[in-house]
């Protein structure tokens, strides 16, 4: 009876004891978890006295920041009729073997027997897009692409958009509708900008073609109007006055009755989706326009299409007010 008694002095003086508080010092260095949501896969790592909190994505994500605002600085500088020099873009550009050694990376650790402990890092594909510098590598990113996402791995939208960057910036805009065009395969979340920039790509391959009424500046005409359709289907604006103006320089490019024809119809639908604008054109986009217009009334006149031109007239002179 007496031990039992002093078993239970025992168990009641632990119990007033506060317990020991378990301070940063004593905690495990880095615990690791695998949290997800939205078929993207986040590591969450703690670590440090104040069990900060870090993203896998961080070191992606301050890459992406870095760009978007170099891109940015690029575009307020050709606005101002300068150039942006800067030495980054060609010291930051990865050799043939880097962008080979990052390719076979991914294809590696995303392939159909790859386990989930063997995934590469969110950044990869960021890093991988960073290397690119040539058509031949350019080609190369479907297969890469297709293999992420079938892992369930995550493209943001700067991912997709510097995707779609290097690959019109390294002369394979159709790499770019390849990826665009078939969402459930590569899952691409591409912004207006991007849309904008494939269909200038177009534009500026048709100008360089071999000569007026191609066979090969038809195809880059059509894949111009294929990059347009592609609007609607990622949930952009289908109003975008660069687009149009776009497409109607580069039927206008291509010559002939086609060419003036398409442009003709791309302006008279424009002219429908500007009639029910709510809201005024900013000036760039009202100087695109105006510089579209004012080619197509050229080519109306030259065409002996008096009415539709002094028709359209009225119509820039309106988009003027917007500069």
């Amino acid at each position: 009876m007496a031990t039992y008694i002093r078993n239970l002095a025992r168990m009641a003086l632990r119990a007033s004891k506060p317990l020991p508080m378990c301070n940063a010092r004593q905690a495990p260095t880095v615990l690791v978890a695998r949290q997800y949501h939205a078929f993207r896969s986040t590591q969450i790592v703690s670590k440090g006295k104040k069990h900060a909190i870090v993203d896998e994505d961080d070191e992606e994500l301050e890459a992406e920041l870095q760009e978007l605002e170099r891109e940015r600085r690029e575009q307020e500088a050709l606005e101002r009729g300068e150039s942006l020099d800067d030495s980054s873009e060609s010291s930051s550009a990865a050799s043939e073997s880097k962008f080979q050694e990052l390719y076979d990376n991914i294809i590696a650790h995303t392939s159909a027997s790859s386990q989930h402990h063997e995934l590469p890092r969110h950044s990869a594909l960021f890093h991988l897009t960073q290397a690119v510098s040539t058509k031949e590598q350019v080609e190369q990113l479907p297969q890469a692409v297709k293999q992420w996402r079938l892992k369930k791995l995550p493209i943001t939208i700067p991912i997709t958009n510097k995707l779609i960057h290097k690959a019109c910036k390294a002369g394979s805009p159709e790499t770019a509708i390849e990826l665009l065009g078939d969402r459930e395969t590569y899952g691409l979340s591409p912004g207006q900008s991007t849309m904008r920039r494939v269909i200038r790509s177009f534009v500026k391959e048709i100008a360089a073609s071999e000569g007026q009424e191609s066979e090969d500046a038809l195809e880059k005409l059509d894949d111009a109007f294929k990059a347009m359709a592609l609007i609607p289907y990622y949930n952009l604006k289908a109003d975008d006055a660069a687009v149009y103006a776009n497409l109607v320089r580069g039927s206008l490019l291509y010559g002939g009755e086609e060419g003036l024809r398409r442009a003709t119809v791309t302006m008279d639908e424009y002219l429908l989706i500007d009639g029910e604008r709510e809201k005024p054109l900013t000036p760039r986009r009202a100087a695109e326009i105006v510089a579209a217009s004012e080619q197509l009334t050229k080519a109306y006149e030259a065409n002996g299409d008096t009415d539709k031109a002094n028709k359209l007239k009225k119509h820039t002179e309106q988009w003027r007010k917007s500069l």
